[in-house]
């Protein structure tokens, strides 16, 4: 049996932004919380404070302090 590789932050990262930089929707992310309650959202939108940068869209979460 092969072991599951182990992948740093930075690659976890790196693999969002090339997801992002793909512009299949709009190329922008945001991170936030549910509406409806059902947890947080790391996605690609078009609502008003999205960013290209999936590291700057957790940045601004962080800084709003969405928890």
């Amino acid at each position: 049996m092969s072991e599951k590789p182990v992948y740093t932050d930075t690659e976890l990262l790196d693999y969002l932004q090339k997801l992002t930089d793909q512009s299949k929707y709009t190329g922008r992310v945001i991170c936030r919380l549910s509406e409806t309650g059902w947890g947080w959202r790391l996605h690609e939108t078009s609502r008003l404070g999205a960013d290209t940068d999936v590291r700057e869209a957790i940045s601004i979460a962080l800084d709003e302090g969405i928890e």
